[in-house]
């Protein structure tokens, strides 16, 4: 090896030149329409243009991947590993390991190429072969050691324009961008509001299974955060949420005129959060987020698993809180069963008020498809009314859209709406809400909620972490896949009959005297446990 450079050549070694049978400029473009066709262009364009260099060893085992700051390598390391590695792969026809590093922290100034140690294997083997992306044609990349690979996961969404990232209902504002048109005069802009009408308390029908979520909700209207901060709403899907945290949106601009209420998405927080690190704006992101008088945010647990976006949420809240502007937050979970949510955001949350909204119950469902209809101008005959509400109990959405349908029916053909028109438009949809549910179904349930294995549940094991899932999985085949108690013994470890009747009756003694569960964290009773495993088994 020289022991001295030649001028004009890099410190740690020369680039290796293209070989004969696989020329530079081929190699280059294919490898990047290689990746394009797999994360797409707009996914592309967002992570790979002009600050992301990409390049691959000279041997061809190594693609590496030169991002400007921590925070891109973290999430294509976290997002789009395999894709890359499969892009390249099918480029050099061999096994490539993937290879990051951050242009902030290198030692050299930009431009300048820095090879392997010298002892290292891939110095043996050779340099780089740089491959350039728009506006950096020939601009040489740093080679720096391989780092873990990190499988694929969810796919980062598509970010929306600046002006679309907080969608509001009319006559809720924010504060303006800096140097903005709508900056000029009243200091704040409004954004285009929801297609959807509006929708506030009055609209929102309650029962059992939201009463204390609807009282909450209001407190939060008429205190506008001083009893409790924040108010944290979770529930399954179809189930309210939103449309309780936009009637929270209009109660607090018709109760507090002078609030600014910002109503968004966790994603288009996240999509925004996206954009201003790309662009380099992060401060002007924080003066818009950080100065509204109140946060209602839908869907916060699209936040899990992005260290980055959740630390900029949790100072979000915090410069909030300080300044006493009420929040308002909904998920699909209790604070505690997000997964990948950070500890300080799980606290920050548990520090206000906690509701759930629960599944409608059979008067509730009649009361929503009188409401709904009424809406419309359409009096439903009770007997189609109590069809559709036994038949159809998943959510308050399927409900919707089942009433919308019939009422479609009526008016397209001219029919009579009546519970033969009911029957027939619901035909399909009653049929696979009405799916006979097995024993395989509750016990993929049980062990879906406890992340517990088949076999465990199965186990003699009497362990409380196995006996009391086991138990609740027992009185769930009872209650809804109508199999005889032995038949149900022996599926779940061969016990005998009178095991399963233990069972069913020490679970319906919990649910009488609404007992306390610490079998799980987020749910505090033995109720909510019950209604979860029937919310994922569809009853």
């Amino acid at each position: 090896m020289r022991g001295n450079l030649e001028p004009g050549e890099p410190r740690n070694g020369p680039l290796v030149e293209a070989t004969d049978s696989v020329r530079r400029d081929d190699l280059e473009g294919a490898l990047r329409a290689a990746i394009a066709q797999r994360l797409g262009e707009s996914r592309f364009r967002l992570w790979f243009g002009d600050g992301v260099r990409l390049g691959l060893s000279g041997d061809g085992e190594s693609l590496h991947v030169c991002v400007p700051n921590v925070f891109f390598r973290e999430w294509i390391r976290d997002h789009f590993s395999t894709s890359l590695v499969e892009a390249a792969q099918a480029i050099t026809g061999r096994s490539v390991q993937l290879a990051f590093s951050v242009l902030d922290e290198m030692e050299p100034g930009p431009g300048e190429v820095v090879g392997p140690e010298t002892d290292s294997p891939e110095r043996r083997r050779g340099g780089t072969i740089v491959v350039p992306f728009p506006g950096h044609p020939k601009s040489p990349l740093p080679a720096p050691g391989p780092q873990p690979l990190a499988p694929d996961r969810s796919l980062p969404r598509r970010p929306r324009e600046a002006s679309s990232l907080v969608s509001l209902p009319p006559g809720i504002e924010l504060p303006s961008r800096p140097g903005s048109e709508s900056s000029r005069g009243s200091g704040v802009f409004p954004l285009a509001p929801s297609l959807r009408p509006a929708r506030g308390m009055n609209d929102f029908v309650t029962g059992l299974c939201n009463q204390l979520a609807h009282a909450a909700a209001q407190e939060m209207i008429a205190t506008a955060g001083a009893a409790f901060n924040p108010l944290f709403v979770y529930g399954g899907v179809g189930l309210g949420k939103t449309h309780l945290l936009e009637a929270v949106v209009h109660g607090l601009r018709r109760a507090h005129p002078v609030l600014q209420v910002l109503w968004t998405t966790a994603e288009a927080f996240t999509n925004a959060f996206l954009e201003a690190m790309r662009s380099g704006t992060l401060g002007g992101f924080r003066s818009r987020y950080r100065a509204v008088g109140a946060m209602v945010v839908d869907d916060v647990h699209f936040l899990a698993g992005t260290r980055a976006t959740q630390n900029e949420f949790l100072h979000t809240f915090n410069a909030l809180v300080e300044r006493g502007a009420p929040i308002v937050l909904s998920a699909d979970q209790h604070p505690r069963r997000i997964s990948r949510l950070t500890d300080e955001l799980v606290t920050r949350f548990l520090g206000g008020m906690v509701v759930k909204l629960d599944l409608p119950d059979l008067a509730t469902r009649r009361r929503i498809l009188q409401t709904k209809s009424s809406a419309r101008g359409v009096t439903l005959p009770m007997e189609v009314i109590d069809y559709m509400a036994e038949h159809l109990r998943s959510s308050i959405r399927e409900l919707e859209g089942a009433l919308h349908s019939v009422i479609a029916h009526a008016l397209l053909t001219g029919k009579r709406l009546d519970l033969a028109l009911a029957r027939s438009a619901l035909r399909d949809t009653v049929r696979h809400t009405a799916l006979a549910v097995g024993l395989r179904d509750v016990e993929r349930a049980v062990c879906q909620l406890f992340q517990i294995d088949a076999d465990a549940l199965k186990s003699e094991s009497r362990a409380r972490a196995l006996a009391y899932p086991r138990m609740l999985a027992m009185y769930l085949a009872r209650k809804h896949t109508g199999a005889a108690y032995a038949e149900i013994g022996r599926h779940f470890g061969g016990r005998n009959h009178s095991t399963v009747i233990s069972a069913e009756k020490k679970v319906a003694g919990w649910l009488r005297a609404e007992e306390q569960s610490a079998l799980l964290p987020g749910f505090e009773t033995v109720a909510d446990l019950v209604a979860e495993l029937e919310r994922i088994l569809g009853t």
